[in-house]
């Protein structure tokens, strides 16, 4: 959304969206507190036993990873937005995540946030626009393409699983991939860019339509490639490294967790879950997909073979962390820049700065 000049700006909530996040957490908090011990078959006094063995010092360190993965994933936002500090990054990932935690869909008030302390640094619409288009694909393939390797691991590893997990290690693995390829071909192939948008004009004449957004799917897939391929040459590499540093510590985060309430599996069979769980958060009908990621993995560890009150306490643990943790680094960093220079934008009443980065 944006003013009359074209600067960024949040839309207003309604009691729509408020009440939309209050069902989304009601539904989170049912799935946790009764789905969680229901579908594990295990207690809450074992989920709590296991808890309690969490100690101050293990605690910190769990923070320090949470912390370490943020940063982490701060190259991520400065390689599809050059000139951006690892500061800034820092506190629009942070806010950004708060907002998919407290929100139903709330991926999308975070972008907003996100594109708009942007706009209040002074970096173009056009070059916001592509950091969000970029950022959003590199996370999206990296979810899909992290079951991909779970799923090499379940299928090809020392994994001991029930049939039924891998045959659908199977399926995810092969679909994924082919995601993951297909999404590379059309990024860097002119012709298999047409073919989709030959693919895409048939999908809308079906529905009477013959543009997206106002615009032709050609022209649509034309600008989009070109400033997608423009950003993955100058900082694809800083991208994917921050992405897959950020990975590896929120999955040490994870494996932390295991440890330290009790939850004696493999490494192998930890990084099945884990990748699970990063598939389950594309599944955000609820406040970033909580309680159905905490059932989802707690599942797959009991599937594969782990204690179900460690299984639960593990997922509930990690996203203690993950939802919660997050929440008041990321209202200071809002409050921060809401009430200093940045708020006039958000309030429409900025001029059009002078000397816009690009």
């Amino acid at each position: 959304m944006s003013d009359a000049q074209g600067t960024p700006a949040l839309r207003r909530l309604t009691w729509r969206d408020g009440a939309s996040s209050v069902l989304g957490l009601v539904v989170a908090a049912l799935l946790i507190a009764y789905g969680l011990p229901f579908f594990l078959e295990t207690s809450w006094s074992e989920i709590g036993a296991q808890l309690a063995r969490v100690r101050p010092g293990t605690a910190l360190v769990m923070a320090l990873l949470l912390l370490a993965g943020l940063f982490s994933y701060t190259w991520v936002l400065i390689g599809s937005l050059p000139g951006l500090g690892n500061l800034q990054a820092l506190r629009a990932n942070a806010v950004s995540a708060t907002a998919a935690n407290l929100l139903p869909l709330g991926g999308a008030a975070g972008i907003a946030l996100m594109g708009t302390m942007f706009r209040s640094w002074g970096f173009a619409l056009r070059a916001i626009s592509t950091s969000i288009l970029v950022t959003g694909l590199w996370n999206v393939l990296a979810r899909i393409a992290l079951p991909v390797v779970g799923a090499l691991v379940l299928v090809a590893g020392p994994v001991q699983a029930p049939e039924v997990v891998v045959r659908g290690a199977w399926v995810a693995g092969v679909l994924g991939a082919a995601i993951v390829l297909v999404a590379g071909v059309v990024v860097l192939s002119d012709r298999a860019a047409a073919g989709l948008a030959v693919a895409l004009r048939r999908v809308l004449a079906l529905f009477g339509a013959s543009t997206v957004r106002g615009q032709a799917p050609d022209r649509l897939l034309t600008d989009q490639r070109r400033r997608v391929t423009h950003v993955v040459r100058t900082g694809g590499v800083s991208m994917t490294l921050g992405m897959a540093g950020q990975f590896v510590l929120l999955f040490g985060l994870y494996w932390f967790a295991a440890r330290v309430v009790g939850l004696d599996l493999p490494l192998a069979e930890l990084v099945c879950a884990y990748t699970f769980r990063q598939l389950l958060t594309v599944v955000a009908i609820t406040p970033g997909g909580l309680g159905i990621t905490e059932v989802g993995t707690a599942g797959m560890l009991v599937l594969l073979g782990g204690d179900p009150g460690a299984a639960s306490a593990t997922a509930l643990l990690y996203a203690i962390y993950a939802h919660v943790v997050v929440v008041p680094f990321g209202l200071g960093a809002l409050a921060a820049w809401w009430f200093g220079p940045g708020r006039s934008l958000v309030r429409g009443t900025a001029q059009e700065p002078s000397n816009l980065r690009t």
